[in-house]
């Protein structure tokens, strides 16, 4: 038979009775209370102590303040910079290209005309024997004439067996020798006509009277001056709608 030590037989006695437990058992309660309030009053501690120092506050930059206190662009001007490359695709492929801009037969005339001012001078005053050019719509009153004239030189005119040119029948060769200018292209021929007889003889250009002329040099009896000639009323009939000084 086991025995029942003599301290939990007084401890049993005792609670049946409502008497407190000898002081022999209060110890170890004791001790557990405070072993637990010590941990109790220890976590606190800890916690604070494991708790991180507060941040350090970075100082603000003058320039990354400016900004975000700078204005954003508005929503509806994004809008329109998202369909600007739409609007450029749009504008290319439809805009008409824009014509250049051609030269008139008076500024064409005067440019050519610079190989013929070495003998006629710049202002068609003429040198020595060279024939001045600022009367030339009276040597020539018809322009027929006048382009003939400039188109044969004096070899075409002496070719054809003719003696004398112009209204006032000038001799052919008196005034020295008038080179041929066939070969240039037709536009720049008429143009250097027109430059001669209006920018400096002064003459008002005669929409009925260069029609007349390209009539009478396309029935030419010479085939070169009548092949040429051919070419010719397109290009005096788009005279008709330039400005008087082009």
């Amino acid at each position: 038979m086991t025995e029942i030590p003599e301290h939990l037989l007084a401890r049993s006695k005792a609670r049946r009775s409502g008497g407190a437990a000898p002081a022999g058992d209060t110890a170890p309660a004791k001790a557990a209370e405070s072993a637990a309030a010590t941990k109790s009053a220890a976590a606190p501690a800890a916690a604070a102590a494991a708790a991180p120092a507060p941040k350090k506050e970075e100082p603000k930059l003058p320039w990354v303040e400016a900004a975000k206190s700078r204005r954003k662009i508005p929503v509806w001007a994004v809008s329109a910079l998202a369909l600007l490359p739409i609007w450029a695709v749009v504008y290319a492929t439809t805009n008409d290209p824009q014509s250049p801009k051609s030269a008139g037969p008076l500024t064409v005339g005067a440019a050519k005309y610079a190989t013929c001012a070495g003998c006629h001078g710049s202002t068609g005053a003429g040198a020595g024997a060279t024939p001045a050019l600022t009367t030339v719509d009276e040597v020539f009153p018809d322009p027929a004439d006048h382009i003939r004239w400039v188109m044969l030189g004096t070899a075409g005119y002496t070719a054809e067996g003719k003696t004398t040119y112009g209204a006032e029948n000038k001799p052919v060769g008196g005034a020295g020798n008038m080179p041929s200018q066939i070969t240039l292209d037709s536009a720049e021929l008429l143009s250097i006509i027109k430059y001669e007889r209006e920018s400096l003889a002064g003459e008002t250009f005669d929409a009925a009277a260069w029609s007349a002329a390209v009539e009478t040099l396309v029935n030419d009896e010479n085939p070169e001056v009548a092949d040429k000639a051919a070419e010719f009323g397109a290009i005096v009939d788009s005279w008709a709608a330039l400005p008087p000084s082009s």
